[in-house]
């Protein structure tokens, strides 16, 4: 069965579609093309996961720059955590830092290390309203990839 997640078709299968190499984020901080994109949110994916994040899991994202925000908002998708405005997980400050709550905060240089011996794959499917939601929160980065386009 084909994967209809919504991060799977905005990132793998524009991969798999021969756009590995196009730019897919462009930031002050850099650029990325679609491969790199994959690997560093699946990378932070498998991190979360490893941390217990899991389906459903509240995380709140304040203060990052977009290019973290962007690679961190399809990590969660890859683990089906939800963004929100309160929680006991948060992704905050730059450089960014993951705390949980009943552990020792786990810098984003660390969360991309951690991640890189078991990346996330993308899900097979997403919950009900899963995808509806995540795509009116983050409109513009997910209607850019799912068009193939460069997210800036």
């Amino acid at each position: 069965m084909a994967s209809t997640s919504l991060v799977y078709r905005a990132l793998d299968a524009q991969v798999v579609a021969g756009h590995a190499d196009d730019p897919a984020l462009s930031t002050g901080t850099g650029t990325m093309s679609y491969a790199q994109l994959l690997h560093e949110s699946a990378s932070i994916a498998g991190a979360l996961a490893q941390l217990g994040l899991e389906p459903g899991t509240p995380v709140v994202l304040d203060g990052l720059d977009e290019h973290v925000e962007v690679v961190a908002v399809l990590a969660l998708a890859r683990v089906g955590a939800v963004p929100s405005t309160e929680g006991a997980v948060r992704l905050t400050g730059r450089p960014p830092v993951l705390s949980v709550s009943d552990q020792d905060p786990v810098a984003w240089n660390v969360l991309l290390h951690a991640g890189r011996t078991d990346p996330a794959p993308a899900p097979q499917t997403d919950p009900v309203d899963y995808a509806e939601k995540l795509t009116s929160t983050y409109e513009r980065v997910f209607s850019t990839l799912l068009d193939g386009g460069t997210v800036s």
